[in-house]
């Protein structure tokens, strides 16, 4: 048989014993059956949800109930049937109505409520006589939550009862072990509570943290829009805002970001807010952070795109035919984008000058010791230098590969720089040597790209003092600048060029 509202029955065959149930009186009435549940069949052929809640219910110390199916059908524990007084046991396992009338008036609202929302609902301060107090009532916090079936609908309620002082009681144990900074409320910016962790934050006792007094420990920028966060909390239904605390242990003041949602009394109005403090200082910071690079990280973009225009442009003007502008121009841009991808690597370290020099060199096949010799101190460039520095670099392979040592097995390519120290700013001084030309040096049959960035975009960009000489055995490029900071990069670069 299946249970009403409850989804279809467990499939396979009934277990040869009844369904094991703890609980006391009630779970013995129910693997007697007596009385049988009214509609919800025998208790092996219960839905798996309804065999779950009514476990939890019989083995809750406080006043637990189950409600199943359209009729709402009672099912609870022995705590909970004082509460029924002279109705029990006839109510057990009957439709609430008529079964038990004080429950009917006093539970129905609230149960119908959860079950026509589908959401939990919570009740304070709600009155309920008990047997041997006919005369006086208790006040009991309800929190009551659906069951629900297979297709989601609401099959049923699992409700529980703590007396008022019971829950006042726990609900302070919760709030004090949270790892939050949390608080109460009893009205709309008027503290009524403060938790040790609020305490221990900002140095405020409970004490001073009562109405306004919280007030003390914001930021004075902040607290004007933290009371106006309050005044819209009532039409919203929740409380909202950021806002910076002071630290008592160094004076320092951090971000929180705060939150508070109303309990509702036992009439129609708010009893008081339950507010949590959560530290977002440093995701703030953070994000600060990242909004930065995302700055950097366009202003980057604006310049590559800058820089690749004008290699383009200016190899157009210098190449002859399509053959010479595809080949310049893709040796150029491939120049540019490994000192692209070395700041990628290492975003935050500055680019090495004797890496720069071996990459362009080993792009040309002239690797160190057979045809090329390299020798310096670690010279840490800004991405911005590197670019032009490596786009120098690879004018001068271009043009020793075409016409200069580069392009006779004896020749040699020796790169060597040194740091001068004796004025206020230091001064990089480097030597491009290239040797073994047995006709000597030949220079490029016209002015072209290499030739202005070395003399003009290295003066200009850099201050640079650049000396071209044609030797008897090959070219000499001598370059001296100032490594200012706008050249020196702050951070040394990476040893291993991939970490």
């Amino acid at each position: 048989m299946s249970a009403s509202r409850g989804g279809p029955a467990l499939s396979g065959a009934r277990p040869a014993s009844p369904w094991p149930l703890g609980g006391g009186s009630a779970g013995a009435r129910l693997r007697a059956g007596n009385p049988p549940p009214s509609g919800l069949g025998a208790v092996e052929d219960w839905p798996a949800g309804l065999r779950s809640a009514v476990e939890i219910c019989l083995s809750s110390g406080f006043p637990s109930f189950v409600f199943w199916g359209p009729g709402l059908v009672q099912l609870y524990n022995d705590p909970a049937a004082a509460l029924l007084r002279s109705c029990h046991p006839s109510a057990f396992g009957q439709p609430l109505r008529g079964a038990w009338p004080e429950g009917e008036a006093r539970l129905g609202p609230l149960l119908m409520r959860a079950l026509e929302s589908g959401e939990a609902v919570f009740q304070e301060d709600l009155a309920l006589h008990t047997a041997g107090e006919e005369s006086r009532a208790k006040r009991f916090a309800l929190s009551c939550s659906p069951l629900r079936d297979p297709a989601d609908g609401v099959a049923g309620l699992f409700c529980t009862l703590a007396e008022a002082a019971q829950g006042e009681q726990r609900l302070r144990s919760v709030l004090e072990r949270m790892p939050l900074l949390v608080w109460r409320a009893s009205a709309p910016g008027e503290w009524s509570w403060a938790g040790p962790q609020w305490s221990a934050f900002t140095g405020l006792s409970g004490e001073e943290s009562l109405g306004q007094g919280w007030l003390a420990a914001l930021h004075p920028e902040d607290r004007e829009g933290a009371m106006e966060a309050w005044s819209r909390a009532p039409e919203a239904g929740r409380f909202e805002a950021e806002f910076r605390l002071r630290h008592a242990a160094d004076g320092a003041h951090r971000w929180f970001q705060t939150r508070a949602v109303p309990l509702q009394g036992g009439g129609e109005g708010v009893a008081e807010w339950i507010g949590t403090s959560t530290e977002v200082d440093e995701l703030r910071r953070m994000g600060q952070h990242q909004r930065l690079l995302m700055g950097e990280l366009q202003h980057r973009v604006r310049n590559t795109l800058g820089v690749i225009r004008s290699i383009i442009h200016r190899t157009v003007q210098a190449s002859d035919d399509l053959d010479d502008l595809a080949m310049h121009l893709e040796g150029r841009i491939d120049a540019f984008s490994r000192v692209q991808a070395a700041v990628t690597r290492n975003p935050t370290s500055g680019l090495d000058l004797a890496q720069l020099i071996a990459d362009e060199l080993l792009s040309f096949t002239a690797r160190e010791g057979k045809q090329a010799w390299i020798d310096g101190p670690p010279v840490a460039l800004k991405p911005k230098v590197a670019e032009t520095f490596a786009l120098a670099f690879h004018e001068l392979a271009t043009n020793a590969m075409k016409y200069g040592a580069l392009s006779s097995p004896q020749g040699r390519v020796e790169v060597s720089w040194r740091v001068e120290h004796s004025g206020e700013i230091p001064r990089l001084h480097l030597t491009w040597r290239e040797t073994g030309m047995r006709g000597g040096a030949t220079p490029a049959p016209r002015r072209g790209f290499g030739t202005d960035l070395l003399e003009r975009t290295l003066p200009y960009e850099l201050q640079a003092q650049v000396e071209r000489r044609f030797e008897a055995d090959g070219l000499c490029c001598t370059i001296s600048l100032p490594l200012t900071p706008r050249v020196l990069a702050d951070t040394p670069p990476n040893p291993d060029p991939q970490a």
